[in-house]
């Protein structure tokens, strides 16, 4: 059994004396016996490629969080509708931002509108399956601009602003996505990417936010979102513009709101001590 060390630090304040005792003492956790689960996120938009990433979870103290770990390996994934079956095979790509390989399984035919899809994992003897809809309406973004500073619980950030309609009787589920080309002057939060695998070259980055939107109380109405980019810009780079990029609204059905409105939350709930705790549900 492992241990992890934790160091606490401690502060005592003695008024009278107008003295500060400071200390600092390492304690040794013994890690608690831990059964792996298996992560699965799939997506199926149509006109693309069925993608599927199959990870197992691994200890919050273990330390290793490398891709290559995580990923499980020798899975049967298909992704089938009434007219054909995809067999998706492992797949990755060179993440260049964060100097790894990141692992997927991989359809052939690309998905189709207005389509029921199953998703059906076997992984030795055990067996997972899911299924979906592409019958989700789009929307068309009305425009798109640019803030160096808004505010937030986070403090202040750089944002993308987007106005779209949301569509008329029906209830509709949001999230925003851009791609957009990033070099090593680009932050993420307070740290640049300096030391990454970038050095000068300048790649295509795909962002997909963590917050989900819902028209609750917007029926038919335009809605605005103010999104904070994932990679922001260094400093002195930004001089109150942005650069080009690809931003789209993404129309997801009501389990997948569900599930990254709860993560979402979870984050908050960290910031934030008067958040409301969130516990995540089965079902997504």
């Amino acid at each position: 059994m492992n241990n992890h060390k934790l160091i606490v630090q401690c502060t005592i304040l003695f008024s009278l004396a107008m003295m500060v005792f400071s200390c600092q003492k390492e304690i040794f956790v013994p890690q608690p016996p831990y059964k792996s689960k298996v992560s699965i996120q799939g997506i199926v938009e149509p006109d693309s490629m069925p993608v599927v990433y199959f990870n197992r979870t691994v200890p919050y103290l273990t330390g290793s969080t490398k891709t290559t770990d995580l990923i499980i390996r020798n899975a049967t994934v298909t992704v089938s509708s009434p007219e054909q079956t995809d067999v998706l095979t492992l797949d990755s790509i060179y993440n260049k931002v964060d100097c790894r390989y990141d692992y997927f399984y991989k359809g052939s035919m690309p998905a189709k509108a207005n389509t029921t899809y199953t998703l059906k994992i076997t992984d030795g003897q055990k067996t997972y399956s899911a299924t979906t809809n592409t019958a989700l309406s789009k929307v068309n973004i009305d425009s798109v601009s640019y803030t160096p500073a808004f505010n937030d619980l986070y403090g202040e950030h750089e944002g993308v602003i987007v106005y779209f309609n949301d569509i008329p009787n029906e209830s509709d589920f949001y999230r925003y996505e851009m791609y957009r080309a990033v070099d090593s002057t680009v932050k993420r939060g307070e740290k640049t990417l300096y030391g990454s695998c970038l050095e000068s070259d300048t790649v295509m980055y795909r962002e997909l936010g963590r917050s989900v939107f819902s028209d609750d109380n917007l029926n038919g109405q335009q809605v605005k979102i103010v999104v904070e980019p994932a990679l922001s810009h260094a400093p002195d780079s930004v001089a109150g513009t942005f650069v080009s990029g690809l931003v789209r609204i993404e129309t997801l059905d009501k389990a997948t709101y569900e599930f990254y409105n709860q993560t979402d939350r979870q984050k908050l709930g960290i910031s934030n001590p008067f958040v409301e705790p969130v516990f995540l549900v089965g079902g997504q």
